[in-house]
């Protein structure tokens, strides 16, 4: 079923659509090219963060917030540029130029404001794999369910007994996350994430195995009362695309 919150970009494509319509009923050239570099300016911004993020594009963290900021600042300075040319131009069709803009605040708007159930799903898979990268068994506890129950560990104090003995010692220097398929069917969901590994130089795991691995494992998570959702059962499907389990790696 479509669900408007689920995809606030529908607004968006929506109010871009009766934007460039209006452009072209008024034949308005000058807006007409100040769109087009808005969009692909903002194009750039989008590529820039999902290329960074996936690791496809390696620079400085510093330089990658400039060149954002960079092109957020001239989005912003042509959209005011915009607007004030409606204001002066159009003083009688104002009204025409207000419902594209409604749209495509409203997108970003409900985007800002309500947060999903994949945006918190993806919330805590965030979390999870920052929290291992920290060696941090606290935040991990936070995101367990009470009920989590997996092949090896049969409640939620033996895996967090688990992690607190894996995560006492320097283990991991970075994990690289892959984009999981999530699968949602309220109250619960099911994904498989694959994770990069990078040993801190201090592991033994390092030391005496190897530098880096690559993971695949299950998890399912469940839907609480309040609207969180809590991971409740994890399983280990694969270490560099060798099938394992939990036993393999206790």
């Amino acid at each position: 079923m479509f669900d408007i919150f689920e995809q606030p970009w529908t607004l968006l494509i929506v109010g871009i659509v009766v934007w460039f319509t209006l452009l072209l009923i008024h034949g308005d050239s000058r807006l007409w090219r100040q769109s087009h570099l808005i969009i692909f300016l903002a194009v750039a911004y989008a590529a820039l963060d999902f290329l960074v993020k996936a690791g496809l594009f390696k620079i400085s963290k510093t330089l990658t917030i400039i060149i954002q900021a960079a092109l957020a600042l001239a989005v912003t300075a042509l959209l005011t540029l915009q607007i004030i040319h409606v204001i002066a131009v159009y003083k009688r069709r104002r009204w025409q130029w207000l419902l594209p803009i409604i749209l495509i605040v409203a997108a970003f708007g409900l985007d800002w404001l309500v947060q999903t159930d994949l945006e918190k799903i993806n919330a805590v898979i965030n979390t999870a794999v920052k929290a291992v990268e920290e060696e941090n068994p606290n935040a991990i506890e936070a995101i367990i369910s009470d009920n989590y129950r997996d092949s090896y560990h049969n409640t939620k104090r033996d895996l967090m007994r688990h992690c607190r003995a894996r995560l006492s010692e320097p283990l991991v220097k970075k994990n690289k996350k892959r984009a999981p398929i999530i699968e949602i069917s309220s109250p619960k969901a099911t994904l498989t994430l694959t994770v990069i590994i990078h040993f801190d130089k201090q592991s033994s795991v390092y030391q005496d195995i190897q530098r880096l691995i690559q993971t695949k494992s299950k998890i399912n998570l469940q839907k609480q009362q309040d609207g969180r959702w809590l991971i409740n059962r994890v399983e280990i499907l694969e270490i560099n695309m060798q099938r394992v389990n939990w036993r393999d790696i206790r």
